[in-house]
Order: structure tokens, then sequence, then C-alpha cells
């Protein structure tokens, strides 16, 4: 007869046994030791989530839970709290800021410039890297994170599109949110351009099947403006919003003024 291990006991004194255990006999949870158990597991992926391991994370780098990109537009009423979350490591001081700090001094009249121009590449690094992590900011995150007041940096994110040409993949761009064209001005200026699809999802930080989704949109509202199609009925043909297909009409007014010739 083979004897017990008396140290085993010990292994079992665990955080998961703990709570499995208050789960069965505080809240009665039925299910019975299965469903307990995934619920456990369950908890303990959002604590590791919420609660990371920092050891590897490089200094100057900032925790921060912020929504998912699931590649899905909002839904209109739906809450903060019922998107999924991502914790992603951002890099909030990095070497190079350093470098800048220790160069020599400016005049007055260029620091102001020069701390605006190290903000603005701040701002957008940061974004970036959430992004790259599956993670979408805002820009009331980004006001908090970089102590500047919403509007500074709402400017700051404006400016770095239009030195770049191009936007930034913040939560409110990605996920469509707002009645601003912006997305689809700098999707349809790459389409024209003659990108693929694919080459417009890198450049804009949107998914293919979005970028397709948009550009299938677009041509089918120039073609039924080529067929003289009032914007209310292209609206009902195409199941867009009204709004949304003026955004488009706009679009193709700039790129094929000649649908709009016979324009009084």
């Amino acid at each position: 007869m083979s004897q017990v291990n008396p140290y085993k006991s010990i292994q079992k004194r665990t955080f998961e046994s703990a709570f499995q255990h208050y789960l069965a006999t505080e809240w009665g949870l039925l299910g019975g030791w299965r469903i307990q158990k995934l619920l456990v597991d369950d908890v303990l992926a959002l604590l590791e989530e919420f609660y990371p391991d920092t050891e590897n994370a490089a200094s100057g780098t900032l925790i921060w839970t912020c929504t998912a990109d699931e590649g899905k537009k909002a839904i209109p009423g739906k809450k903060t709290e019922e998107y999924k979350t991502v914790t992603v490591q951002l890099p909030l001081v990095t070497a190079e800021d350093l470098e800048d700090r220790t160069e020599g001094k400016v005049s007055p009249s260029k620091a102001a410039a020069k701390a605006k121009e190290r903000d603005k590449k701040r701002l957008a690094r940061i974004v970036k890297a959430a992004a790259e992590q599956g993670g979408l900011l805002t820009l009331a995150e980004l006001s908090v994170i970089l102590n500047k007041s919403y509007e500074v940096v709402r400017k700051l994110a404006e400016e770095w599109r239009e030195e770049t040409g191009k936007v930034l993949p913040l939560k409110g761009y990605r996920m469509d949110q707002g009645r601003s064209p912006t997305h689809k001005r700098e999707i349809a200026r790459l389409h024209e351009q003659g990108l693929e699809a694919p080459d417009i999802a890198r450049e804009t930080g949107h998914s293919v099947g979005s970028v397709e989704r948009y550009l299938q949109d677009y041509e089918r509202v120039r073609m039924l403006l080529k067929r003289g199609v009032s914007v209310e009925d292209i609206s009902a043909t195409i199941g867009r919003g009204v709004s949304v297909v003026v955004q488009y009409v706009e679009l193709a007014r700039q790129y094929h003024p000649k649908l709009f010739e016979g324009e009084n």
C-alpha cells in the first residue's frame, strides 16, 4: 500500500482552490467542480491581463488598459464597460526623449515649437504601440497620459495627419465613431492613387476587410451617381445612411468632378 505524500496538501493551498471553495460555499454556485474550475480560470486570466508581469517592461513604460481592437464598428448605446479590453505596454519615455532633453539650449522662441514636436512624436508613438498590441486609445485617454488638455491632444493628432498624410489608429477612427469622413477620405485618396486594398490597410491601420467594404460602397456610390440616382435613392439601394452617402458623394466630387458637370 503506497503512502500519501504529506507535502502534497501544501501545494493545494492556492488562490485557485480558495476561490473555488468560496464559490461553492459562499455563493452556492451550481454546475459542479468543472464549471467552478472554468470560472476560476477565467478570473485568473483577467487578473493576469489587468496585473501583468512587469519584470521585462523597460524603464519609462506605462501599463495601460484600453479597448481591444476586435475589427468591429462601435455599436450605438453600447457602454464602454461592455467592450473587450486589453492591457498594453506604452513607451511613455524613451531614450530618444532623454537625448532630446540633453541637447543644447535653444532660444525661447524655438523652445515652444520643439516641445510641441516632441509631444506630437510621443503621441504618435504611444497610439501606434497600443494598436500594434491590439489596443485602441481615445483622445481622452491620451489627454490623461500626456497631461495635456483634450483640445491640445486633438490638435496634435490632427497636425500629425496633415503633416504625414496618415491618420493615427485611434479608437474613434478605427471604430468609426462620430460623423467625421476622415478615414473614408484617406482610404479613397490612396485608392485613387492606385493602391490595392492590402496596401491601403497597411497604410491606414484598418483591416483589409474594412478597407474593401469602404471601397465597395465608394464604387457603388460612384456608379449610381453616374446613372443620375439621387442621394436618398442611393442610400436606400446600398443600405447606408444618407449622411454616409453624402460623405462618399463629396469624395466622388473631389476625384471625379465630371460626374457633377450637369449640376445647376
